[in-house]
């Protein structure tokens, strides 16, 4: 009889443990506007690092226990920005592999992230576990950026034309 084998990378992480890690949910907006003539998007830091190590990510968080991921990032940009908005359109659902994850957990950790296009007519200020926001243009961003900045924005560039969805022919 022919034994199958189990790849010894499947599931598998660093330190040789299978299937062994925490799993996340995550959403909120990717808020791009037109600022000084350029489209920028709003980024903010949060973390218990000191502010020089921590990274500049969209604001957002973990899906709540009952809430639907629109509801969830509405809420989000409400506790950490401090504004209401208005989703306008879908990005794509991103994951990200921490095998130390930022929130000092011992065990890696799978990051299921679920971006939304939103805009806002408020302005945005700090909310009490934010401790840095910042606009940037979306062709200049930092290099401190957490790593699903970069590519959603490069989706947004690609899906949509001056924040409007691009006709489909």
């Amino acid at each position: 009889m022919n034994k199958l084998k189990t790849p010894k990378n499947i599931n598998a992480t660093k330190t040789g443990k299978i299937g062994i890690f925490k799993t996340m949910i995550a959403s909120g907006p990717v808020i791009i506007q037109k600022k000084e003539g350029k489209l920028q998007t709003l980024l903010v830091k949060h973390g218990d690092k000191p502010l020089k190590k921590l990274k500049w990510k969209f604001c957002g968080g973990k899906l709540l226990k009952g809430w639907d991921l629109k509801e969830n990032a509405i809420r989000e940009a409400k506790e950490e920005i401090g504004v209401k908005i208005k989703i306008i359109g879908d990005l794509p659902v991103m994951a990200l592999w921490q095998e130390k994850p930022e929130t000092g957990q011992k065990q890696p950790e799978l990051i299921i992230l679920i971006h939304y296009l939103a805009a806002t007519k408020e302005r945005p200020k700090q909310g009490k576990d934010i401790l840095a926001i910042q606009w940037f243009d979306i062709n200049n961003l930092p290099k401190n950026c957490s790593p699903n900045i970069k590519p959603t924005i490069k989706a947004y560039q690609k899906i949509y034309a001056g924040g409007k969805p691009k006709r489909k022919s």
